[in-house]
């Protein structure tokens, strides 16, 4: 994406959006984690937050 930025420079605004979107896209995802995370706690008891990621 910054090459392509680099390369044409028109293209830099759209750019730029692109990569705050993606900023936001994944901050929700996030926030969805979390609350599934708070909905298996308050069904189960169970605390799932700290659990080793598979590798």
């Amino acid at each position: 994406l910054l090459a392509h930025m680099m390369k044409d420079l028109s293209t830099t605004s759209r750019a730029i959006r692109l990569l705050f979107i993606s900023k936001y896209l994944e901050r929700i995802a996030d926030h969805a984690v979390n609350i599934a995370e708070l909905v298996i706690f308050m069904v189960e008891g169970t605390i799932v937050r700290h659990r080793k990621q598979p590798v």
